[in-house]
């Protein structure tokens, strides 16, 4: 993690002649509220203090994060080693308050990509759900790291670490993510305090069709596969997945249960998931994103026919799944897929 800062109190202080007792002692009288950063090659060890008292410490030295009196315990140790640094700042006692619930918060979204959503979307996502938690940004090209607190969906802080320029908090360092992230592209990770419910959003009612699911499901699944085995076999391997991903973005705002955010729908290989109700219009949404797709692959591969190509690879369709098809009225509705 990183943490905004509001000033330096002291910089670079070597391990080897810093009494780390009597440095937690100042902190104490000051009351400071802020971080006590130690650091090593391979570790960085924080302890975050509010009104001079230690409230949590987190440890980085690898993949995974350790957190709580560990964390702690480990600080402490570290501390009166040679060739660290002791690093003390403050920050602002709400940021603070916040950054003590999010450390042992869990992942919302792994891996979100620019090539299919902008960062400016993400953030209007969770200002929408309401989410307390942060964002982790990483700039393509190691152009930049950067994490965007939120509390109740509202960006309260932001800190932007890049290369050869300054560390960069407050609104600052939001204008520059999302500058770096407009110029390079970037990957986002979100995470969310532990105590936020498994889902976010509200449920919604299970309509007709949850009866029907597996066979609906089934449909769906067969109808992607062949036009991506179609897809992929002109042009190359991954071409209909990525412009499927893509018009579901872009659909999002009408059918937000296709959101890639919701996490709800995933199709991989002829395979459909989708976790909660179906709803009501879900053939409709899919109807809709595989007729973008198919258009936007067309002028994409600069085929003309490939209509006419899609509805030829989906030939037996109909007589494969007439029962689903003529229960939910779906054979008039997509008469231009379903041949």
């Amino acid at each position: 993690m990183m943490f905004p800062r509001d000033r330096v109190v002291y910089s670079n202080l070597n391990t080897a002649f810093t009494a780390f007792d009597a440095l937690l002692e100042d902190c104490r009288s000051r009351k400071l509220t802020g971080y006590v950063e130690v650091a090593f090659p391979g570790y960085t060890g924080t302890l975050i203090l509010s009104e001079g008292e230690i409230l949590n410490g987190v440890v980085s030295a690898g993949p995974d994060l350790i957190t709580g009196p560990a964390a702690i315990r480990s600080i402490a140790e570290r501390a009166t080693g040679r060739d660290g640094t002791i690093t003390v700042s403050t920050a602002f006692p709400d940021v603070v308050l916040l950054i003590n619930r999010l450390m042992d918060s869990r992942p919302l979204y792994k891996d979100l990509t620019s090539a299919f959503t902008s960062l400016d979307r993400l953030i209007a996502k969770l200002r929408t759900d309401a989410v307390t938690g942060y964002v982790e940004v990483h700039v393509t090209g190691d152009a930049g790291v950067g994490v965007i607190y939120l509390q109740d969906g509202e960006p309260i802080e932001s800190v932007f670490s890049a290369p050869r320029v300054p560390l960069m908090s407050g609104q600052d360092a939001l204008n520059a993510i999302v500058a770096a992230v407009n110029a390079a592209g970037g990957t986002f990770n979100v995470f969310i305090e532990a105590s936020a419910p498994a889902a976010i959003g509200l449920p919604r009612q299970a309509p007709q069709a949850e009866s029907y699911r597996h066979d609906l499901l089934a449909f769906w699944g067969d109808v992607l596969q062949r036009v991506e085995q179609y897809v992929d076999g002109i042009s190359k391997p991954g071409r209909f997945a990525l412009a499927f991903k893509e018009t579901l973005v872009n659909r999002a705002a009408t059918y937000p249960f296709l959101d890639p955010f919701a996490a709800e729908f995933a199709y991989t290989g002829g395979t459909i998931e989708f976790h909660g109700p179906l709803p009501e219009d879900f053939s409709k949404a899919l109807g809709d994103c595989l007729g973008d797709t198919v258009s936007r692959l067309a002028f994409q591969l600069k085929r003309a026919d490939l209509e006419t190509r899609v509805r030829a690879a989906l030939e037996g369709i109909s007589e494969r799944h007439a029962a689903v098809i003529d229960r939910f009225g779906l054979r008039e509705e997509f008469q231009e897929f379903v041949a």
